[in-house]
């Protein structure tokens, strides 16, 4: 079946204005698979979700109790499964174009591949040309919600804000910061770094119903000087921000921190030093931490990101699944473009579930799917807004493809985060407005 629009139920019309006030943004039938707040996961075989003129889901659930409510034009998706949208809670907007260079480990892929191409962002035409893609295959992946690093170029980062702005993802997004320990095209000194923060903090932070926001991100602790993390660290406390950075990606990684920061009994401590840890800081990958720093971590309330793919692309080690859900104030999933090799979060997801089986660790598909949906939203302090498909929060929806076989909520998870053949995004929705759709619908 397509996405006719017409009266599911053959009401009139002239109903309409009676069940629903104002007009509904987007009404559709079909399969539905969400985490729920409460905890647990929900299955619709045929399901019905329904917002309002605002982009808020008004009504989910079974179509035969919602259709007493409902009596619209509705999309029929009874052959495809609706989830919500998913949350990338890492990557890097402007290695869009570098995915699968394969030049080492972290420190030499970085020398080798991401430094010369994020050089090329300080000005002109190509990030306007990046961003474009960047968002598109986001949106093309089901990606709704993402928090995203620029470079250490305010213009890119500008530009990136802008074209966010444009498809009205909600994103959280920061100007990288690094002052050393990196070419002299990327570095940016404290000063010029802080006022071009609070430049897009003002203009960007809050922006559109607080679906874009400022994030404090300074690259890691190797590429910024002390004064540079704990003038970072007054500025997120000022301004109320989300902190997001990288930690214990690769052993080489940690002793040249702590080199580079000798005053530190560890890694995660040149954070807290400064003022960088907490419950709204994010930390990507947390694969080579201490016991004792994953006591500290759980202690701060931080959030950690998992980022499976970019870990077995470089090569960097596999990160303690159990230890980081019983350590982090959320688990979140990340797809690390550009050492992550797809934008797709079911990608994600699978490789989450390698990771875990590598070291003997029993993960379920329904908790796969809440890494990849709710439990980023929580990280981002966001999930009262998105995360799961419940009355209340916004209508960010993905149509996915889905085989004749699936019938139940096993079968729904099976297909979503394993099968990967079909991987193909049919519709992306935010706020129930189409954002992303393809010719087959």
């Amino acid at each position: 079946m397509g996405s006719t629009i017409r009266s599911q139920w053959g009401y009139p019309r002239r109903m309409v204005a009676k069940a629903v006030q104002g007009a509904p943004r987007f009404a559709a039938r079909g399969p539905i698979l969400t985490p729920l707040a409460s905890g647990g996961v929900r299955f619709w075989r045929d399901g019905l979700l329904v917002s309002d003129s605002a982009g808020r889901i008004q009504f989910v659930g079974a179509t035969k109790e919602i259709r007493k409510k409902y009596f619209g034009p509705v999309r029929d998706y009874r052959t495809n499964l609706m989830v919500p949208g998913f949350v990338d809670a890492h990557l890097h907007f402007p290695q869009t174009r570098i995915i699968g260079a394969a030049t080492g480990p972290l420190l030499d892929w970085l020398a080798e591949s991401v430094f010369p191409e994020e050089a090329r962002f300080r000005r002109g035409r190509y990030p306007q040309t990046v961003a474009v893609e960047f968002v598109d295959r986001m949106l093309a992946a089901g990606t709704t919600t993402a928090c995203i690093f620029s470079s250490s170029s305010a213009y890119a980062t500008e530009v990136l804000f802008a074209h966010l702005a444009e498809r009205g993802m909600r994103a959280v997004a920061g100007l990288t910061l690094m002052d050393q320990h990196a070419p002299d095209a990327l570095l940016v000194q404290r000063g010029p770094a802080l006022a071009a923060c609070r430049r897009l903090i003002k203009k960007w932070h809050g922006y559109d119903d607080d679906r874009l926001r400022f994030a404090v991100t300074p690259r890691f602790a190797l590429s910024c000087s002390r004064d540079l993390l704990r003038a970072a660290g007054r500025l997120a406390a000022r301004h109320q921000l989300l902190v997001q950075t990288h930690i214990a990606e690769t052993r080489d990684e940690a002793v040249a921190t702590l080199r580079a920061h000798p005053y530190a009994r560890d890694y995660l401590e040149v954070y807290a030093l400064a003022g960088l840890v907490g419950e709204r800081t994010l930390l990507a990958h947390a694969i080579h931490l201490s016991a004792t720093q994953w006591r500290s971590l759980k202690r701060a309330g931080a959030s950690v990101v998992h980022c499976p793919d970019s870990n077995f692309f470089l090569g960097s080690g596999r990160m303690p699944f159990k230890r980081a859900i019983a350590h982090s104030r959320a688990l979140a999933l990340g797809s690390d473009i550009a050492a992550g090799r797809s934008f797709s979060m079911r990608r994600a997801m699978a490789y989450a579930y390698d990771n875990a089986r590598c070291l003997g660790v029993d993960v379920r598909p329904e908790q796969l799917l809440r890494l990849a949906t709710l439990e980023g939203a929580r990280a981002l302090h966001c999930a009262g807004q998105t995360g799961s498909l419940e009355v209340g929060k916004d209508a960010d929806v993905v149509v996915m493809p889905t085989s004749a076989r699936v019938n139940t909520q096993a079968q729904a998870l099976a297909a979503l985060v394993f099968d990967t053949d079909l991987t193909t995004v049919k519709a992306s929705f935010v706020r129930g407005a189409a954002v992303h759709m393809t010719a087959t619908l």
